[in-house]
């Protein structure tokens, strides 16, 4: 028995009348009761009564319309879900993201998502940089959201946003209260409290030669993996920080945020494994291309 003599016959018994049926088709008369007939003697029982007059069906044939357009239904909405999948609307997508987007971007980029394809199921996991190339490579992530450069062949990246550095000051700073751009230079002799290069390069290098640039080398006293510890230790009168703008959603009593006059930007990015055929990936992709990039 193949789908078609279902189909078939669901379309006679709809009409019950085989030139009616054969129209609907797009098939002539003869094949079309040839097949009907085939499907009778698979399953060994009448299903039509036939006459130079009409066609009706029998009592079993009652029965098995309802259970073929039962049985069809359940296999058109089953090819849809596996079209679905294959799209990569329907399954699951664990996304790795680390550090200030916590506060604004993986939000958005999660509710775009849901609003693009309801049927994926997210898993979000908080990694630094370096352990998101770590399970990119390891396959327990699909996708990451990071810090560039990723000096990995197997990894793709693509730019999603640009953004300013500011400092970040304890209250009782002298310069707590500076209305315009301060030159980095006047933190020179700060204590500087920033992240640790092994929690991902590109983020650390990019504080280290924001310093250099102006001609020194940051007297790091402290450090931390995550902007809300870093803005803490900052509000603990530990030192002052170089954060990107989306830190300052980090609201503290005890620490002002103030522009630089130097512009210097640290980078987001996307980061997939290039052997990753996870349809929901390239969905995922060009969901990101479509409404996130900014750069």
């Amino acid at each position: 028995m193949e789908l078609r003599h279902l189909r078939y016959f669901t379309v006679v018994a709809k009409h019950l009348h085989f030139s009616e049926a054969a129209n609907e088709l797009n098939i002539s008369q003869p094949p079309l009761s040839k097949q009907i007939k085939q499907l009778e003697e698979e399953l060994g029982i009448t299903l039509l009564k036939r006459n130079n007059r009409k066609v009706e069906l029998t009592e079993a044939g009652k029965y098995f319309y309802k259970s073929a357009i039962r049985i069809l239904n359940v296999i058109e909405k089953d090819i849809e879900i596996a079209r679905n999948i294959d799209y990569g609307e329907i399954g699951s997508l664990t996304i790795g993201f680390g550090g200030t987007v916590v506060y604004d971007l993986l939000p958005k980029i999660i509710k775009q998502v849901k609003v693009n394809y309801p049927n994926i199921k997210l898993e979000v996991r908080q990694l630094t940089t370096s352990d998101q190339i770590k399970s990119l490579l390891e396959g327990e992530i699909d996708v990451g959201i990071l810090v560039p450069p990723v000096d990995e062949e197997n990894i793709s990246t693509l730019s999603i946003r640009e953004e300013l550095f500011v400092a970040c000051v304890p209250g009782n700073h002298r310069l707590a209260n500076n209305d315009s751009p301060v030159d980095i230079k006047e933190f020179k002799h700060d204590p500087i409290i920033m992240t640790p290069e092994k929690s991902g390069k590109g983020y650390y290098h990019s504080v280290i030669n924001l310093c250099r640039n102006a001609g020194f080398y940051p007297n790091i006293e402290q450090t931390a993996q995550e902007q809300q510890t870093i803005v803490s230790l900052v509000a603990s009168e530990l030192g002052v920080a170089f954060v990107p703008q989306s830190t300052k959603r980090v609201v503290h009593e005890n620490v002002n945020y103030l522009p630089l006059l130097q512009e210097h930007k640290k980078v987001t990015a996307l980061a997939w494994h290039k052997g990753n055929y996870i349809p929901a990936v390239n969905l995922f992709i060009d969901l990101i291309k479509e409404h996130f990039v900014e750069v």
